[in-house]
């Protein structure tokens, strides 16, 4: 057995133990993603895969349980498309000037982080590369408080 596919076993096994359905399929469907967050120490993903940086937690929605998953993991197996999320934060941590995706925007106002406002001036600003003085700092100061809410520090806050 290849480590891609006793990774997944495990995965599938742990996932398994911590929902109600014993059944993959059913299982999976039972999860959400409650909230992700970037490790700046590696860790371990649930299936044993190490280092991880890019860390998921899933939500139970009929058992209340909770699991730390991989970003890789969660997308590949379980398809709660995070990845989308952490491509956003990637490029804003790279750049806080740049603009963040939609999938990462309603993340964070989903979660209460940025108001009505900030998200409508982030979906609108999305596509541009020209903005005003004040529509740069605006971007920037909203990027640095995502990314400071995306950080193991607050991991006691989630």
């Amino acid at each position: 057995m290849s480590t891609e596919q006793s990774n997944q076993y495990r995965l599938v096994t742990e996932i398994i133990a911590r929902s109600v359905s014993k059944n993959w399929e059913a299982a999976k469907l039972e999860w959400d993603l409650k909230s992700v967050y970037r490790e700046t120490e590696p860790s371990t993903c649930l299936c044993g895969h190490s280092p991880i940086i890019e860390i998921c937690v899933l939500h139970n929605r009929q058992n209340r349980n909770t699991a730390e998953v991989g970003n890789v993991c969660v997308n590949k197996f379980l398809g709660l498309g995070s990845e989308l999320i952490f491509s956003g934060l990637r490029r804003v941590a790279q750049d806080a000037g740049k603009s963040l995706n939609e999938a990462a925007t309603n993340y964070a106002h989903l979660q209460g982080w940025i108001t009505d406002w900030e998200k409508k001036f982030c979906l609108g600003t999305i596509r541009k590369r020209k903005l005003s003085t004040k529509q740069e700092q605006i971007r920037a100061e909203i990027n640095r408080r995502i990314l400071a809410k995306t950080t193991n520090t607050l991991r006691a806050k989630r």
